[in-house]
């Protein structure tokens, strides 16, 4: 089982009029693995009713300070439509949150001849570390879609990789933007490493995209959904596990 740890808020800043940055601190990270970041934990919420099992959530470590004992996660700022929306909205220094993990890290293989980087603002954090950490002479797109030109980051990334922000302001409502624009992109000389997360719709066409049509080894790429457009957390998951392409 992942090891758990009681930690508490360190600070609680809008990053951009969206998204929100919580930074959590305690001593008991001084047990938490290094170079995580791209990985993922859980936050615990308590259960709604006396009793019942936590309700868990996971986000992307942004970065973590071994030495200042703190871990960095971005939250897309949902108001309080869900428990970790809410609490990550309410959050304040010095209150109490428990984690479970880390996951393992989702990261391009840097040996791939070119990059093709795609994902909607809830995979934003884990776009950003790939970015960080592509080889400095690696080539190819990152595509970031937005909710609007103020939620665009300034992320390191190699001059090669060129960087583009798609600004989507409705994401209530199915549309085809990223999907038309990865699909849109020339491809450059030999063979690309994907790495696509975010909407569950869209990520089954740039997983039919990339496997069945672009030939890339389902093995030779990361493809997954972070949410479900019209479902809860718990509705996407079991969409996921019921999915007959995965």
């Amino acid at each position: 089982m992942p090891a758990e740890y009681d930690l508490e808020v360190l600070s609680n800043n809008r990053l951009t009029p969206n998204m929100r940055r919580i930074v959590l601190q305690g001593p008991e990270l001084a047990g938490f693995p290094a170079d995580q970041e791209g990985g993922y934990v859980k936050l615990l919420f308590d259960p709604a009713e006396e009793g019942g099992k936590p309700t868990l959530r996971s986000y992307t470590i942004r970065a973590f300070d071994a030495a200042q004992q703190e871990l960095m996660l971005d939250f897309v700022d949902h108001g309080d439509g869900g428990p970790a929306s809410a609490w990550a909205s309410r959050a304040r220094p010095g209150d109490p949150i428990t984690i479970r993990g880390p996951g393992e890290p989702k990261l391009a293989a840097p040996d791939a001849d070119w990059f093709l980087l795609a994902g909607d603002m809830s995979a934003l954090p884990g776009l950003a570390v790939n970015l960080e950490r592509l080889p400095k002479n690696a080539q190819g797109y990152a595509l970031i879609e937005v909710l609007s030109e103020a939620d665009r980051q300034a992320i390191d990334h190699p001059e090669g990789v060129e960087l583009r922000w798609l600004v989507n302001p409705d994401t209530e409502r199915p549309n085809a933007l990223l999907n038309e624009r990865v699909r849109a992109l020339p491809w450059l000389p030999g063979t690309p490493y994907p790495w696509f997360a975010g909407e569950f719709s869209t990520m089954r066409s740039m997983r039919r995209y990339f496997r069945d049509e672009s030939g890339i080894d389902k093995h030779a790429m990361y493809c997954s959904c972070y949410w479900k457009m019209g479902d809860t957390d718990e509705g996407m998951k079991r969409a996921k596990k019921l999915d007959p392409e995965a």
